[in-house]
Formats: structure tokens, C-alpha cells, sequence
């Protein structure tokens, strides 16, 4: 998803393009027959390096379609929330605590009890989610 927005491919058209490739595998159709070609070059590069026990768990990873062809658009849906979910771990390490965030008592972080901790959590899901909010108003062209 990134690589294609990245090369300048629209949201709508990065999805749709997604999930119109993994249903035509589904149908038994190869879209991209030299995409899929580079993609074996590059894995029979990589098993080259590799010895005999190993080769079965690369060919394991070597997929058609990124997306799962029975569940497409759902599949990329749990990718997306696992890739927001992760953003948002980010930003939690990340970011410094706000000055009136007193859920600790003075405490570090690791000497919290479970309530002081969902105290930090929902707070900083709610400013990552206020952060995120406020860039997709400003960047609503690049979204839409």
C-alpha cells in the first residue's frame, strides 16, 4: 500500500488496485505475470544464499498477492489497523507526557498499576488520535 501511494497512485486507486488483483488470483488468474517472474528471480537469488533447510521456509513466504485472495478487502482492512495500531505504539514511546499527565504519581512507568496504566493508554490513544484527526483535515486533498 505505501509503495504504490508512494509512487503517486491515489488511496482509492493503491485499494481497489489491491483488491482487485487479489480477487482475480482467487479466479485462478495470474495479473501480472512479470511482476510474479522478478519476484521468483529475487527468491531464487535469496535461496542461493541459503542452505537445504531453509529453503522451505522462504518458498513459504512467497506470495501471488499480498493480500489474502479469499478475504481481500478484509485482509487489508486487519493490515491497516495493525499498521495504525503500531503507529499509535510509536507515538506512545515516543512522545513527551503532558505536563498535567499525573496518572503516575512521580512513578516510572514500569512501577504503575494496571489503572494508572489504562489511564495513559486512553489518554494517548485520544491524543493520537486528536494528531491524526488534525493532519487528515489539513492534508484532506491528498486523502480525497
Amino acid at each position: 500500500m505505501l509503495e504504490l501511494l508512494e509512487e503517486g497512485a491515489t488511496p482509492y486507486d493503491a485499494v481497489t488496485g489491491l483488491v482487485r488483483h487479489a480477487m482475480r488470483v482467487a479466479d485462478g488468474i495470474l495479473p501480472d505475470p512479470e511482476a510474479f517472474r522478478e519476484q521468483l528471480e529475487e527468491a531464487q537469488e535469496l535461496l542461493a544464499e541459503y542452505d537445504d533447510e531453509d529453503e522451505e521456509m522462504e518458498l513459504a513466504g512467497l506470495r501471488i498477492t499480498p493480500l489474502d485472495p479469499q478475504r481481500p478487502a478484509r485482509d487489508l482492512l486487519e493490515d491497516l489497523l495493525a499498521g495504525i495500531q503500531g503507529c499509535w505504539i510509536l507515538h506512545d514511546e515516543y512522545a513527551e507526557p503532558d505536563e498535567d499527565e499525573d496518572e503516575g504519581d512521580g512513578l516510572d512507568e514500569e512501577d504503575w498499576d494496571d489503572e494508572q496504566a489504562e489511564r495513559h493508554q486512553d489518554r494517548s490513544r485520544g491524543t493520537f488520535a486528536a494528531l491524526v484527526r488534525a493532519i487528515a483535515a489539513r492534508d484532506r486533498d491528498r486523502l480525497i
